[in-house]
């Protein structure tokens, strides 16, 4: 909120968050809170040279080095709000650079985009399948090489040139987390999408070739904000620049979540976002019906991933979240995997088969951008 962030910056704000974040050198959270609070106020460049003497960039520059993800995205994000050098794009709260995380004399042609679903969020959706393992292979170390978000690491790898950004909102399970019954208007797909697609504008999205990859009710999203984009000459481009879209286990035709729950209380107090995934629900019918009919005028590439296995929902129920036929658009190429809802998105190493049909989807929808990969 711009009167706040002014209000930090009169009241010596800058000097007092610079010194909380030296005192919880050992809280991560709190430290991350705390650039999170720099990086939205970077968004207005008046408070740019107050930020700047307050001694931000140093310490910005310093966490954007992090091997953990969140804190160096986070230090990404307000690095790249606070250059306006080079940097054109702003990055609004929740959207995060993945890659490149500092500037480049290399072009990006193009940008790809991380949606998650419910309960999801921009890093912990997309980290590489949790390992187990006996306590003598943990000795030996072998999970060095684990990916806490595999598009930073993997995808940027394989990809360099492209920009890679993803996306966090909150969702809920139930109305019983939701602050104040007005809340609820905030959670549903249509307040979403007006707000998301306001943010990826200012983020520069639309200004490149684009591919859409989206897991559970993040997909839903994808398709509601394309269908919005169509629609409003000033969002246009989102779409015109969209070469491909990927859906992992994104439920087209309804969830059983809707149906069932790991208490009481969900089924009494759904959220809008379970109840939106309703399988009778007519909104999504609607959504689906309409977006088939767009995509195909379109000609958008599509790939959608389907889960085979159940998941554990709480102590006592295991179901699948996503049957096969939901997460079946009804267009493009439908994969099956042998995996649970939460793993469809987590691929087990970069030579998963998950991961290579990924990479290879990407890599051909952007094949005159990309040249020769």
């Amino acid at each position: 909120i711009q009167s706040h962030c002014n209000k930090i910056e009169a009241n010596k704000g800058l000097q007092l968050l610079q010194k909380l974040y030296h005192l919880h050198r050992d809280s991560h959270k709190i430290q991350r809170s705390i650039i999170h609070i720099i990086g939205n106020m970077a968004l207005d460049e008046r408070l740019h040279a107050s930020i700047t003497r307050a001694g931000w960039v140093s310490i910005l520059a310093a966490m954007v080095k992090s091997p953990r993800v969140m804190e160096s995205s986070h230090a990404a994000r307000a690095l790249a709000n606070l250059d306006r050098e080079v940097v054109q794009e702003k990055y609004p709260d929740g959207v995060y650079i993945l890659h490149p995380q500092s500037r480049t004399n290399d072009p990006i042609k193009a940008d790809v985009l991380f949606v998650h679903g419910l309960l999801g969020a921009a890093f912990k959706t997309w980290r590489q399948q949790d390992l187990e393992h006996s306590a003598d292979e943990r000795d030996l170390d072998v999970e060095d090489d684990y990916s806490e978000c595999w598009p930073k690491t993997w995808l940027a790898s394989d990809c360099p040139s492209l920009r890679i950004i993803s996306v966090e909102y909150d969702t809920h399970l139930s109305d019983w987390r939701t602050k104040c019954p007005v809340e609820s208007y905030r959670e549903s797909l249509a307040y979403r999408s007006t707000e998301l697609l306001k943010k990826l504008r200012a983020a520069g999205i639309g200004d490149r070739p684009l591919i859409w990859l989206s897991h559970s009710m993040g997909g839903l999203l994808v398709k509601k904000m394309l269908l919005d984009a169509s629609m409003d000459p000033e969002m246009a481009s989102i779409v015109d620049s969209t070469r491909g879209i990927v859906f992992y286990s994104v439920p087209h035709h309804g969830s059983r979540l809707a149906e069932y729950s790991v208490n009481i209380r969900f089924l009494l107090f759904p959220s809008v976002e379970v109840k939106e995934l309703s399988k009778d629900s007519p909104a999504l019918k609607a959504l689906n019906d309409d977006f088939i009919s767009f995509a195909k005028n379109q000609n958008f590439p599509v790939l959608s991933f389907a889960e085979t296995l159940p998941t554990r929902v709480g102590r006592m129920l295991s179901l699948h979240v996503v049957p096969v036929e939901s997460a079946d658009l009804g267009i493009g190429e439908l994969i099956q995997v042998e995996v649970s809802h939460l793993n469809i998105c987590k691929p087990r190493n970069k030579e998963s088969f998950l991961y290579q049909q990924t990479l290879k989807f990407i890599q051909d929808s952007l094949k005159r951008e990309l040249g020769n990969h």
